[in-house]
């Protein structure tokens, strides 16, 4: 039996981060992909922000593809556009990005296992005993479940599911994108998220969807739109597919185990990005963890620091983020028009939005919007109104 002070499940950006931070806490440290390769299967549309690249702990290097600077974001007979003059984000590969992600966790003395899938979880005497597919046992003091949507371990050991889970797709494909240094939103072609268009240059972009259910029906109905038809110019060379979850549970911990990432439900509302709260939770639960093990004792209330950490850190903007989630896929597609045609009269407000935009932390710049927005604005004042209050 291979014992660990703290095991991973997952190998994307919060398992590795997770890892790493355990790691230089003084821990020993296994991480286990279950796949045979990392980076694989991509399920995330790449875009980050600076405060993810930031939370990354490494340069751009090879990952960055396209810098971007502003958006044009759309209702469905609205629209809106900003730019600032400087960056706000960059398209990556995500495959690049997660095997460096990887590289600097085993660097700081963490074990890396691939074609690890761990199929049972179980406590024994103060530690925990994690069962793989290749049959074998691996006793850990804390495990730290950062394996995805999906969970399987996290439910196992009795942390509770996200409050939703969104269906996603996207596709990768020849297209003439309007101005390179611009992501496209578009709201109103499914219900549940938006639609984005992230260009690549060389004439290629990343188009994809999030709603309630069946997002690749509903990308085929996007595609096929008469002023999307007309931009591409060739068939998809890359589908992505996967679920989007959205609201942590109560708790994040469970007896010997602390979920992180896309398990825990940490991902923004607002715009379906997991990187950067992903990367902030990561941090705060492989410091727990290592410090929990090396301690022996890996009990709930224990790990129960790395539920305060974090949400100590950015739990205030993952649920203001949900609240406007939840306000705005309630508004009738009329109501969207209203706001959107408001706000591409008042160009104080995007100035606003050009100075402080973060598709990391928008409550920020919701909260410097609400004081500038006018009696004629009265939808979109009360919008940001029952966000935060």
């Amino acid at each position: 039996m291979l014992k660990y002070d703290v095991a991973v499940i997952g190998a994307g950006p919060a398992g590795s981060m997770a890892a790493k931070h355990a790691a230089l806490a003084g821990a020993n440290v296994l991480l286990l992909e279950e796949h045979k390769e990392i980076g694989w299967p991509v399920e995330c549309a790449g875009l980050l922000g600076l405060k993810a690249l930031e939370e990354s702990e490494m340069s751009l290097g090879k990952f960055a593809i396209q810098a971007f600077k502003g958006a044009d974001v759309y209702s469905p007979k609205a629209k809106v556009s900003f730019k600032a003059p400087s960056i706000k984000a960059w398209a990556v590969s995500r495959k690049l990005f997660d095997r460096s992600l990887v590289l600097e966790a085993v660097r700081n003395g963490v074990d890396l296992s691939f074609g690890s899938y761990v199929k049972s979880f179980r406590r024994n005497d103060g530690s925990c005993i994690l069962s793989t597919g290749d049959d074998r046992e691996i006793q850990a003091r804390v495990v730290i479940s950062a394996e995805g949507v999906r969970a399987f371990v996290a439910r196992m050991a009795g942390i509770a599911p996200p409050d939703k889970i969104l269906s996603g797709a996207q596709v990768e494909l020849p297209f003439t994108a309007e101005d390179q240094e611009k992501v496209e939103l578009h709201l109103g072609p499914a219900p549940g998220l938006f639609a984005w268009v992230i260009p690549l240059g060389n004439d290629m972009a990343r188009i994809g969807l999030c709603t309630k259910e069946n997002a690749c029906f509903y990308l085929r109905k996007f595609l096929k739109m008469d002023w999307m038809k007309g931009r591409i110019l060739g068939s998809p060379v890359d589908l992505v597919v996967g679920g989007l979850p959205m609201g942590p549970p109560t708790s994040t911990v469970a007896e010997g185990l602390i979920a992180v990432g896309d398990a825990a439900g940490q991902v923004k509302p607002t715009s379906g990005g997991g990187i950067y709260p992903g990367l902030v939770c990561a941090k705060a639960a492989g410091k727990v963890a290592a410090a929990a093990a090396l301690e022996g004792d890996s009990s709930k209330k224990r790990l129960g620091e790395c539920d305060r950490l974090w949400r100590a850190r950015i739990g205030q903007e993952l649920a203001v983020g949900m609240r406007l989630n939840n306000l705005l896929t309630s508004l009738t597609l009329e109501e969207l028009d209203e706001i959107f045609a408001y706000l591409s009269r008042k160009p104080e407000l995007l100035r606003l939005v050009e100075e402080h935009g973060d598709i990391d932390r928008p409550s920020i710049l919701a909260l410097k919007m609400l004081p500038h927005v006018g009696i004629d604005g009265l939808k979109l004042a009360n919008l940001l109104r029952k966000a935060f209050f």
